[in-house]
Parts: C-alpha cells; sequence; structure tokens
C-alpha cells in the first residue's frame, strides 16, 4: 500500500514536468506571503487634532506632521466638530484598526480635544492595538472651564459644548487607558479674557488640572502637584511651557525631535 501511495506521488509530480513547476511556484507564493506577514512591520505616528478641527494640519497654530526617521506619519482626518463619541469612531475605524495591528505599531500624538477621544476609545473599547505611547499636548481630558452654557456657543461647533469639566469627567473611567501609558505637557501662557475663568496655571484654554491629567479639578500651579489618573505622567517639566494653547500644538513633536 505504502509502495502505491509512493508510486502515486512519484508520477502525480512526473507528469510532463507541468505539475511539478506548478507546484514550485505555488510553494514560493506561498512563503512570500508567509514572510511578507511575518517580516516586515511598519510604525505609525498617528496624530489626532484637537476641537472643532477636522485634520492635524487644520484649525488655529501652525502644524506639521512629525518626521521621525524610520516612521510613517499619518494626518488622521477626524471630524472633531460633532461629538467626542462620533470622532471617537472615526480615529478607530479609518486609524487604529488599519494602521495599528497585526504586526504594526503606532505611537499618538494627540492635542486638546483629541486627548478626550483617545481617553474614550480607551475606556469604551477592549485592547486591541499595538500602541507603544501617546503623547498629549494641552489635554482637554479634564475638562474646561469655557466650555459652559453660553460661552462655548462663542466656538464654532457643537464638540465645544461636550468639553465641561464635570461633562469630561464622568464621560469614561481615566483610569482604564487599557494599559498604556498617555504622557502629558502643558503650557502656562494666559489668553486675555478666557484666562480668568480658568482655575491656576493655564494656556487660555485648558487649565492645568486638564492639562496634567489631575484626578481633581481645581487650582493648581504645577503639573506635578496633583494626583494624577493612573498611567497618566507628565512628561520633561512639572512647571510646563510659556506657551498659550495655539502655541502648544507642536509643542510634543518638537521635544521628541521629530
Amino acid at each position: 500500500m505504502l509502495l502505491n501511495t509512493v508510486h502515486s506521488v512519484i508520477e502525480f509530480v512526473d507528469i510532463g514536468g507541468f505539475m511539478k513547476r506548478f507546484a514550485i511556484v505555488l510553494l514560493l507564493v506561498a512563503g512570500f506571503i508567509f514572510v511578507a506577514q511575518a517580516g516586515f512591520s511598519t510604525t505609525y505616528i498617528l496624530h489626532l487634532n484637537g476641537m472643532c478641527s477636522t485634520n492635524w494640519l487644520d484649525g488655529k497654530g501652525t502644524a506639521r506632521l512629525a518626521n521621525a526617521p524610520g516612521y510613517v506619519s499619518v494626518n488622521c482626518y477626524v471630524d472633531n466638530r460633532s461629538t467626542i463619541a462620533y470622532s471617537a469612531s472615526q480615529f478607530k475605524s479609518n486609524y487604529l484598526d488599519v494602521y495599528c495591528k497585526g504586526s504594526n505599531w503606532c505611537y499618538i500624538v494627540n492635542y486638546s480635544a483629541g486627548d478626550v477621544i483617545m481617553g474614550y476609545i480607551n475606556a469604551n473599547y477592549t485592547p486591541q492595538w499595538n500602541i507603544a505611547y501617546v503623547y498629549t499636548t494641552a489635554g482637554a481630558g479634564g475638562g474646561s472651564e469655557i466650555a459652559i452654557a453660553g460661552i462655548s456657543n462663542l466656538f464654532t461647533c457643537n464638540l465645544a459644548s461636550q468639553l465641561g469639566v464635570s461633562t469630561v469627567r464622568n464621560m469614561y473611567n481615566h483610569n482604564d487607558t487599557n494599559g498604556i501609558t498617555i504622557y502629558h505637557i502643558g503650557g502656562y501662557k494666559g489668553i486675555f479674557g478666557s484666562s480668568v475663568l480658568l482655575p491656576g496655571e493655564d494656556d487660555g484654554a485648558v487649565a492645568y488640572h486638564s492639562a496634567g491629567a489631575c484626578v481633581n479639578s481645581g487650582s493648581y500651579t504645577n503639573l506635578c502637584s496633583c494626583t494624577h489618573w493612573t498611567n497618566h505622567v507628565i512628561a520633561y517639566t512639572c512647571t510646563g511651557y510659556y506657551l498659550d494653547h495655539y502655541g502648544m500644538k507642536m509643542k510634543f513633536i518638537y521635544q521628541l525631535g521629530w
């Protein structure tokens, strides 16, 4: 029986040489596919924009994409004019699900309301992406006193009204980061008028209790002088930078040398 089986295989391979060549081609193709899946990966830097903008290069202030050798920068087109839930759904489906799975890895650079969007995703979805770190500049994760009735209407989008202090702090579990470390930096160059409403040091849009990921809102003059949510870490300096909210946008990218 074994002999007959071997003989049959030999006959199969020897038929005019065609089947043999065809089998070799199939094996080569399968090998290339395996190598492509197992041996190659890409690290992406995803740029998540702030309130009332539609991409990283949109909105006020000077902006460019990070330029890090060996990494691929992605300008994420996320419509941050409607609701946090809508923005989170866009960022998850169009970017995290596309760029941060399989053998690929991602760094997330976010700004202002991008902090809230990333926090909302971490707290509401199970871990499923390869995210190395999240870098947050002038984060609105703790909410802003400016986003109150009447004041938020001065902005040009509905999402502004969702950034009130109590609204954001009760929107999701800020301690749930899916185990990812979130690094924060903040600015203290206030803006005339708006800074009157913001306690402690502020950048004219968010106070230190928000930029510093503080468990409790309130007046802080130092980013490190509060208790922080789990896995939220202050980067580089506790005193912050003498920049307003718009000037802060690129600061983390500059600090990283990207």
